[in-house]
């Protein structure tokens, strides 16, 4: 499985869990999140990115049409919230 890097690259009004633009973490081989010392990941967020995650960790299996090879950036779930960009490593 393909390790991720998970990037804050923009907070639209808010973000209760202070998150700013270049915080980032990562997704490693067989499911570990890696927070850098000192930092945070919002619970709520880091749900509803999981899904997705675990698919492009897993990308080069799935067929080549599927949406996930070309989506790079996600949102968390409020609306006026963090936009999150995911890269392969």
């Amino acid at each position: 499985m393909k390790d991720l890097r998970v990037e804050v690259i923009g907070v639209k009004k808010r973000c209760g869990a202070k998150h700013k633009a270049g915080d980032y973490f990562f997704v490693r081989g067989a499911g570990m999140v890696e927070i850098p010392k000192g930092k945070k990941v919002c619970l709520y967020a880091l749900n509803s990115l999981f899904p997705f995650l675990t698919a492009k960790q897993r990308e080069d299996e799935l067929p080549a049409d599927d949406w996930i090879a070309e989506t790079a950036v996600l949102v968390c779930p409020d609306p006026a919230g963090v936009r999150f960009k995911i890269t392969t490593l």
